[in-house]
């Protein structure tokens, strides 16, 4: 969506539908994209000082000897994706939404309830929680991996520990992990879907918003887990209405074809009507205050 607004097609479309996190994540935008072609190049035999050689270089190579190359970029980052060119994208996108660059399209977009699962699946011991080393550790490799060493940054663990420790049930090891799958899970999907929500509504463009809960029950995840990264896709695509595939293998049951049902039956509303789950309604275009909000 970053770059409809600079493309020759942008008249072909008049709607978005943004999941799995937007334009505003960390790791939406490669913002060191010179770094990682250099560590690229120096791996496929390019390592050329002139960039218009290493350029010609990789551009010679077989593809398949390209994409085997394991290049691993900070935490929380992307070592390739999209970059600010100046021509597809002309600026950083939290600018151009600012700027009213995308007012012309409704947007729906949401998260899952345990997005973060994934930066907490791989502690160890994780089964029967968190410990208090293990959540510390956690929360200042968070924060050396976004930030660097800022001056202020002993403040900012504290202060990210404290408003992610459940006071009422702070010697709980389950609790401890649940509170740290919400930190990944704000910082890195929530924050940014309501911002990009907020700054689309602001100009009055039609916004809506979903929150996803549920999830199937499968022996690839955690008993403990909620609805993870990706939970969601079955469900817009119908799976449960065949059957486990190799790529989702759950033990899918009628109240999950029901949910795939109802789910389809939104994200088709809102391609034909722009309304969504709001297809009744005959509103006033929502603003920042109002966009229609949905939990399933």
């Amino acid at each position: 969506m970053t770059s409809l607004k600079f493309c020759d097609m942008c008249s072909l479309f008049q709607k978005a539908i943004i999941q799995s996190g937007t334009a505003l994540s960390s790791w939406a935008v490669n913002y060191q994209p010179a770094k990682y072609t250099r560590i690229l190049a120096d791996k496929v035999g390019c390592d050329m000082l002139d960039t218009t050689d290493l350029v010609e270089c990789l551009r010679n190579k077989n593809y398949k000897e390209l994409i085997q190359q394991t290049i691993t970029p900070a935490t929380y980052h992307i070592a390739f994706g999209p970059v600010i060119d100046g021509d597809v994208i002309p600026d950083d996108p939290q600018i151009l939404m600012e700027q009213g660059e995308f007012l012309n399209y409704d947007i729906m977009l949401g998260v899952n309830q345990g997005e973060g699962l994934k930066f907490v699946d791989g502690i160890v011991d994780n089964e029967d929680g968190v410990s208090p080393n293990d959540f510390d550790f956690s929360v200042s490799n968070f924060v050396d991996n976004l930030y660097g060493y800022p001056e202020g940054k002993d403040t900012l663990r504290e202060t990210i520990k404290f408003m992610y420790t459940d006071w009422a049930d702070k010697e709980n090891p389950e609790t401890r992990r649940k509170t740290l799958v919400a930190l990944f899970t704000d910082h890195q999907w929530v924050a940014p879907a309501v911002a990009t929500a907020d700054l689309h509504a602001q100009y009055g463009s039609p916004t809506y918003f979903y929150a996803f809960y549920h999830h199937c029950q499968s022996e690839m995840k955690p008993s403990w887990a909620d609805s993870a990264h990706g939970d969601e896709v079955p469900y817009v695509f119908g799976i449960p209405m065949i059957g486990p595939t190799e790529l989702f293998n759950c033990n899918f049951s009628k109240n999950d074809v029901m949910l795939s049902a109802v789910v389809m039956t939104y994200w088709t509303n809102f391609a034909k009507t722009g309304k969504g789950f709001f297809v009744n309604l005959e509103s006033s275009v929502l603003n920042k205050d109002t966009y229609g909000t949905m939990v399933l």
